[in-house]
This record gives C-alpha cells, structure tokens and sequence, in this order.
C-alpha cells in the first residue's frame, strides 16, 4: 500500500462484511482512519480489533443506516472528534429474491430503507461538512440491477434505479463545493453473503473476493468535482486499468 489515502477521514458503511469489510481494510491500510459501520456487531468489533492490532485507524460505529437519528448522531461525533469527513462510502445493502406479487410491503419497506433511505441519510449528514470543507468524495454502491431489471429482484431493482438518481443529484448539489459523487457497481461477479444467497452456478465458478475491486474505490476517494465525477464506475473495469498502471 503506498498511503494514498493518508489523513483523511472515510466513513464506510456495511464494514463488517463482504465488499464493505473489503473496502474498510483498504481505505485504513491507504492510511485512512476509518470509521467502520454495521448492525451486525460481533463482526464489526472483531474485523476493526484485527486491523486496529496491525497498526491502522479503525473504529467501530455499531448503527442502523436506516435510523435518522442514529446516523446524525455518528456524523456529528465522527466530524467533531475528526475534525471533517472526507470520504463515504455507502456500501451496506441488503436483497432478497420474491415476485413482486409475493413481495410483502413490510418487505419493500425493510430494503428499501436500507438500500437508499440510508444512503440518503448518510448524504444528507455528511453534506454540511463536506461543503464546509470544500472537499470531500461520496461512493455509492450501485450494481448492474440499477440499469436492468430482473425477475424477483422488484423492490433490490427500485432501490438501485433509486440510488442512481439520488447520485446523481446529489453530485449537482455538491459539485459547486469541490465534492466528488459516484455511483459504482463491483463489474464483476463478486463473493459476499449476498452473492451466495442470489447467485447462480456459472456466477459462482467464475466470482472473486472483493478485494480485486477496492482500488476503484480507492481512487474515486481521491476525486474532486473536477475529476471523476457524476459517473457510474464499473469497479472492475477501473480496477484492472490501475493494476495496469502498477497499483496492488
């Protein structure tokens, strides 16, 4: 790692697993301090222990994307004990597979608040710093179910259509400010909890860890308005092109 991230601050969320956990190992061994949330709190405490024991800057924000007050609160003590935040990345994501007519709306209502009122939320908190600041870069997971929509995927298709037009809205909101927002699908059939859950045998032959996509996210939380901007990333496509360029 070559600390392309020092001193700043990287909020990440769905860090106890799968591409979150990936992308919050990343981002702390770039030298980010990195402020790891999940609800699932035995894992989230052990990952960040683990990475705290190698020497990096991790700390564990046990918390509901979905709860308003729950993530006010984290901003607010993220960016009073950091000083700013530089860096989100709206990771955590949940899915199930069900007709639409079989799809309760108790159901619709749980992903969807997890899936994009919580990036919401979390844009809207980090908004004020950021443009205090002037800088900042927002990364929000997307997949290729935001582009195309898929049998027994109604409610995890909305919500990703959903955080493509919040991405991009917010990117004009703050692009006066010097604040990068991207969207980003992994690219690439990707093994997380979800994946083996949803995915289907050819997926699952030719899947890989998520850490072959985190230099993508890397980079875009290097971005300014001025760079890449207002785009939606195929996480391995960008990947790939950086290890041509020498990154591991």
């Amino acid at each position: 790692m070559t600390a392309r991230l020092d001193g700043r601050t990287a909020i990440v969320t769905g860090a106890a697993r799968g591409i979150g956990r990936a992308v919050a190992r990343r981002f702390a061994r770039e030298g980010a301090a990195v402020y790891a949330v999940d609800v699932v709190e035995d894992e989230l405490a052990k990952e960040s222990e683990a990475l705290r024991a190698d020497g990096h800057q991790v700390t564990a924000c046990p918390a509901n994307v979905a709860d308003a007050e729950a993530v006010d609160t984290l901003v607010r003590a993220v960016a009073t004990e950091a000083g700013a935040v530089d860096v989100l990345a709206n990771v955590a994501g949940i899915i199930f597979r069900r007709s639409v007519d079989e799809t309760s709306v108790d159901a619709w209502d749980r992903l969807l608040a997890v899936n994009l009122r919580g990036p919401f939320l979390l844009c809207r908190a980090v908004a004020p710093h950021m443009k205090r600041t002037r800088r900042g870069a927002i990364i929000n997971v997307s997949s290729r179910a935001a582009t195309i929509g898929s049998a027994g995927e109604a409610a995890y298709c909305a919500s990703k259509f959903g955080i493509e037009g919040l991405s991009r809205a917010v990117a004009r909101d703050l692009e006066p400010f010097g604040v990068a927002v991207n969207s980003i699908t992994p690219g690439v059939p990707t093994r997380t909890a979800m994946s083996e859950v949803t995915y289907d045998e050819a997926s699952r032959r030719v899947w890989k860890d998520p850490d072959v996509i985190t230099p993508a996210f890397v980079h875009l939380a290097t971005q300014t308005a001025t760079g890449i901007h207002d785009q939606y990333i195929d996480a391995w496509r960008l990947s790939e092109r950086l290890r041509s360029q020498g990154w591991t």
